[in-house]
């Protein structure tokens, strides 16, 4: 299990920031959806951050 950082992207109302250690992803909250469930947006939507426990094939498909 690995701890993903997730945020909204500043001026945006789709797209989601992932901090993986050192990497940093954007992507859309549509795919961040389909990889992790829908209930990953929860947290995201009502608090603006969220960490998400992703194993190591959902880590993978964020390449």
């Amino acid at each position: 299990m690995q701890e993903l950082s997730c945020t909204w992207v500043p001026g945006t109302i789709d797209i989601v920031r992932l901090r993986v250690g050192k990497r940093q992803i954007e992507m859309t909250s549509a795919r961040l959806s389909k990889i992790f469930g829908p209930h990953a947006l929860n947290d995201l939507y009502l608090k603006g951050r969220v960490v998400i426990k992703a194993e190591a094939q959902q880590v993978a498909m964020l390449a």
